[in-house]
């Protein structure tokens, strides 16, 4: 597992069932960078991500979005792909500072994408 701080632009919940089978879960959107090695890609999509149960969202309901977010991640299988899943997702307590123009509105802002590299 590994932590990160990711721009978090979207979240959904679904509890309730289809067809008699019972589901309940938060997906994550994540703006993820392009994969521009090969020149053909280049600047940010946004990427879904399983969060858990609905609980996540509801834990996390009145966050403003977009935001950072401290994401801890884990890599799981099911013997033929390999996807991240979400374990941990908590608002990034930051410091509003006010910028150069004095607009009280900019310290709202959020700061560019950092993310941290995985732990070995």
């Amino acid at each position: 597992m590994h932590k990160s701080i990711e721009r978090v632009t979207g979240m959904k919940k679904f509890k309730g069932d289809i067809e008699g089978k019972a589901f309940d879960s938060t997906t994550v959107f994540v703006e993820t960078r392009m994969d521009d090695r090969n020149g053909n890609r280049r600047g940010h999509c946004t990427m879904d991500f399983n969060a858990g149960v609905s609980d996540v969202f509801d834990r996390l309901k009145d966050a403003a979005l977009p935001a950072e977010f401290e994401i801890e991640w884990d890599t799981v299988t099911n013997g033929n792909n390999v996807q991240q899943i979400i374990v941990d997702i908590r608002p990034r307590k930051t410091e509003a500072r006010p910028l150069a123009t004095g607009n009280p509105q900019d310290a709202q802002r959020p700061a560019p994408n950092v993310r941290a590299t995985p732990a070995a």
